[in-house]
């Protein structure tokens, strides 16, 4: 059994009672906006897609979900703002009563945080900026970089 779950307040939502014994399968879009996912140098882009599988085993229900979203990001060697497809994925167990309603919605928000990366990077072969005029080395070598020999900057 599968459905869309369109949530435009940022709910994710299942129903302990309505799982069947095969399990549930529920698909939803949150936004990304009210998930309050903005980082000074990370910016969502569109909604962060959900996919999610639950199953119940008397008082305990599992659920797991694949989660997706698009982000801009800020180099962090030469500056440059890229989009990057970000990809992870939860297991959370939850005690339940059949009455019991489980909310995905901060489970999911914890694992978009934890997926961002420590340090953006638009490519791993990025060349970053010279030291001392900051000029993109992506963009061609500056005169230092000839005088010196060096086509590498300081890499963050």
């Amino acid at each position: 059994m599968a459905r869309e779950l369109l949530a435009s307040p940022p709910l994710m939502k299942i129903t302990v009672n309505r799982i069947p014994s095969e399990g549930l399968h529920e698909d939803g879009r949150m936004d990304a906006a009210a998930l309050d996912l903005e980082r000074s140098d990370i910016h969502p882009e569109g909604a962060v897609a959900v996919s999610a599988f639950a199953t119940r085993a008397e008082r305990d229900v599992v659920v797991q979900a694949e989660i997706r979203c698009t982000v801009r990001l800020s180099c962090g060697r030469c500056l440059r703002e890229f989009e990057q497809e970000l990809k992870t994925s939860g297991i959370w167990a939850y005690e339940v009563q059949p009455s019991d309603v489980i909310d995905l919605t901060d489970d999911v928000r914890q694992e978009v945080l934890l997926a961002y990366p420590m340090t953006a990077v638009c490519d791993p072969a990025c060349k970053g900026l010279c030291a001392t005029c900051g000029q993109n080395l992506n963009d061609g070598s500056c005169p230092h970089h000839a005088e010196s020999g060096t086509d590498g900057p300081s890499k963050a």
